[in-house]
Formats: C-alpha cells, structure tokens, sequence
C-alpha cells in the first residue's frame, strides 16, 4: 500500500470509492463541495498497485481557528478493516503536526479513533450542531488549544 496527496485526476476515483464505502452519494457530494469551496486542507489516497483504495480529506474549521476536520474517510468495501483507514489517518495526523496546526476534531465512533489520540472528552466543551458523544479531537498544541473559542463552525459544505 502507497499512501501519497490526491491530484486532480484522482477525483471522480474517489467519488466513486467514497459512494461505495459509505453506500449513498451524501458523502461524495460533500467532497466535491468542500474541494469547489477551497476548504480542504489535505487530501490523501491510499493505492494498491494503481487501485485506489482509500481516501482522507482534512478539511479547515471556521471557529475555531487554526483547527481541522477529519471527514470523509473512506477505504474500498472489500478492503475495509485491513488497516487502509489507520494509515491514512496516521498520515494526516504526522501531516497536520508538522505543519503547525492546533488540533484535528472528527465526528465518529471514539473506540475507533481514540486509537489515534482523539479524545471526546477534550471535545466535550466544545458547542457544535452534532453529537457531542461522537465529537472527539486530536490536540498538537495543549497551549494553542487552552485558549481556542469553544464553538466548532464547520466549512459550509457541511
């Protein structure tokens, strides 16, 4: 498995693949939307052979500032839960460290993703229009972090 940033011929791929993995179009439109908008901070492929076969997008906060999303991600339906989604995670997470950003918020199963330092009760405080029980974030700056406005504004899109 390759694991390398998304390019432009890379797109209607991932579409299809994010369709397929969470088996509705909802998740791929949005996609589109945030990459229209100019919100998607990172996007990364995960590839076998030349198949694609997962997909990550990191996508930047309004509020608050210097804070990203993790949605969507995606790995093909016949390679899920072969380590395709903790790679890609893996990967974004070294990316958004060294690139100096405060925290990753995502929205999804904590057992999951608190194998990669997302804790829900960090996010807990924080108001948001979704379920608070699923809102979990990765931290990089505890600083930065202490003094962030405690509102989660998301890109449009969503």
């Amino acid at each position: 498995m390759f694991i390398r940033s998304a390019s432009n011929r890379d797109f209607a791929t991932i579409s299809d693949l994010v369709e397929a993995a969470f088996g509705r179009h909802d998740e791929a439109l949005l996609l589109a939307e945030l990459r229209q908008d100019g919100d998607i901070a990172l996007e990364l492929v995960a590839t076998d052979r030349d198949e694609l076969i997962g997909h990550l997008a990191l996508t930047r906060l309004i509020s608050p500032a210097g804070c990203l999303a993790l949605a969507p991600l995606s790995a093909h339906p016949d390679r899920q839960h072969k380590g395709i989604g903790s790679a890609l995670i893996n990967k974004a997470m070294a990316w958004a460290e060294e690139q100096g950003w405060v925290a990753v918020f995502v929205h999804g199963n904590p057992r999951y993703y608190g194998r990669f330092g997302f804790d829900v009760a960090e996010a807990a405080d924080f108001d948001t229009v979704y379920s608070s029980e699923f809102m979990a974030v990765r931290v990089f700056d505890e600083v930065a972090f202490g003094s962030l406005v405690r509102e989660l504004d998301f890109a449009s899109a969503f």
